[in-house]
């Protein structure tokens, strides 16, 4: 039998007072809402690991239970790309008590892609031929009217066993201390119930969730592909109440709020029902091959060809794609087929009317250690560059961080010793606008 050496660290559950809405399901003084992450930590043995997550409930000693996701088609995730950071399922109202159990139901199939790339569908029942698989954790989550509280669900996959010979895995998952969790990161789809003002509005989530406020991040772009050509914007000047939308962005589940990076909407919910992330591996005309490292499908396939001609680019163009850039891509999924709506390159300027940066600067991406902070002014000592000419490794940049999104972290991480990762084009030959910052050491908020 061999031990898969991967733990999986954290799967967040979050109660507080529910907040009043004008419509949906109706609460009580006695309840509060429950907003369900998921996290873990890196692989070790293999670099992904697929999972599809179809509902969490709980359960006290009276018989009372409380839905906090149920969804028959199910999130998938990617576990390997959760390390310690949390990825949103859903926000729930649910009657104050205290629960002793949660019962967990995954789709009974587990893709385990090791270091090679090479693919294996394992289940985890074999005996039974059911299409899900059901597993309850005992525990204690007490959950006060006006009171905020944290459940942690720990999917150790250092306990977890793979039995070759049957192809069946046996997952082990506990009750754990939450306190590791620095962020969330979310994408989540759903309706505008209602635009607040030009950078504010209210998200109706799909699966009949608490509604959301999702308020722009200074460098975020609302991207509307129902119009011809996309219009993208810094604002919410394209939306309008009832259209889809897909939001990426920090979660703040005391406030119910959303720091959006990325808003993207369509005709209708299928042209952007389904995205994935990964690292371009050869990229020929309009005709990728992608390396998927996170996605809301199972891909049945370490790298995937999708053809990004007829796509919208949100962030970068058609002529700047090249192997080894991260990229973004939504749109929709028959099971064998990606059809791309809207591609983002990681890194990369907006393309909307208001941005300061033409694709005629060079793009950079820059590892290193902060050795001095004025306001957002940071100097890097370079570890690591790319895209980028007339840098060496052991010089002094610049990154400017006065529009970054953050990941990983807040504005509070980037201090002297700190290693961060930063892309964005290069303002002169030693200074980066940096669009993303990536935290790469640990960072107590």
């Amino acid at each position: 039998m061999k031990t898969i050496f991967l733990k999986i660290r954290y799967l967040f559950l979050i109660p507080f007072i529910a907040l009043l809405t004008a419509c949906g399901g109706g609460s009580s003084d006695n309840d509060g809402t429950v907003s369900l992450l998921i996290t873990d930590n890196l692989a070790v043995d293999y670099s992904e690991i697929w999972v599809n997550l179809q509902s969490v409930t709980v359960n006290d000693n009276n018989g009372q239970t409380a839905t906090l996701y149920q969804d028959t088609t199910g999130q998938t995730h990617n576990l390997s790309q959760l390390a310690n950071i949390g990825a949103l399922v859903d926000a729930q109202t649910v009657p104050a008590g205290t629960y002793t159990s949660f019962d967990i139901v995954l789709a009974n199939s587990i893709d385990l892609v090791d270091q090679a790339g090479v693919v294996t569908t394992a289940k985890f029942d074999q005996t039974s031929g059911s299409q899900t698989f059901s597993l309850t954790v005992a525990g204690s989550l007490t959950v006060d009217a006006n009171q905020t509280t944290t459940l942690a669900l720990d999917f150790d996959l250092a306990q977890f066993s793979y039995d070759a010979g049957t192809n069946t895995v046996t997952p082990m998952v506990v009750q754990k201390d939450p306190a590791a969790l620095n962020q969330t990161v979310s994408t989540i789809y759903g309706e505008v119930e209602r635009v607040i003002n030009s950078s504010q509005f209210v998200l109706d989530p799909t699966g009949n969730g608490r509604h959301l406020t999702v308020v722009l991040h200074n460098s975020a772009t609302v991207t509307n592909t129902s119009t011809n050509p996309a219009m993208v914007t810094a604002d919410t000047s394209g939306l309008t109440t009832n259209m889809y939308v897909s939001v990426s962005g920090t979660y703040d589940a005391a406030a119910l709020t959303i720091t959006a990076i990325s808003v993207q909407t369509g005709n209708n919910a299928t042209n952007l029902s389904h995205k994935m992330e990964g690292t371009i591996v050869s990229a020929s005309g309009g005709t990728l091959s992608v390396d998927v490292r996170e996605a809301n499908f199972m891909p049945g396939a370490n790298s995937l060809s999708i053809n990004v001609s007829n796509a919208i680019f949100s962030h970068g163009a058609l002529t700047d794609l090249a192997a080894g850039q991260k990229i973004e891509i939504k749109g929709s999924w028959d099971g064998t087929i990606f059809t791309p709506v809207v591609v983002e390159i990681e890194g990369y300027s907006s393309n909307r009317s208001d941005d300061s940066h033409s694709y005629n600067d060079d793009y950079a991406e820059i590892k290193g250690q902060i050795t001095a902070v004025n306001s957002n002014q940071l100097s890097l000592t370079v570890q690591e560059r790319e895209h980028v000419s007339g840098i060496d490794i052991g010089d002094s940049v610049t990154i400017d961080s006065s529009n970054s999104w953050i990941e990983h972290g807040n504005s509070s991480c980037l201090v002297v010793d700190a290693v961060i990762e930063a892309k964005g084009p290069m303002t002169d030959a030693t200074t980066m606008a940096a669009n993303k910052i990536e935290i790469k050491t640990g960072c107590s908020q």
